[in-house]
């Protein structure tokens, strides 16, 4: 299955939009799983760690991700 590019974006316009999408679902399934630790009864350390992933930007969460899969 191939992609098609929306018109009117270039490349890296569509590049910049993909990663961005990445590194929003990076984003929520770390909150879920600070959600989690919170379930477990840990909820102090559930919302230190949830407050700390929103603060993180995109790339900085796109680092991350490949430094966990060992990119």
């Amino acid at each position: 299955m191939g992609k098609t590019t929306p018109k009117g974006m270039t490349d890296s316009e569509v590049l910049q939009a993909e990663q961005a999408m990445l590194a929003a679902k990076v984003r929520n399934v770390m909150i879920r799983e600070c959600m989690r630790i919170g379930d477990d009864g840990d909820i102090e350390t559930a919302g230190i760690l949830a407050k700390a992933v929103r603060a993180l930007t995109y790339d900085q969460i796109l680092r991350m991700r490949r430094a966990i899969l060992g990119a």
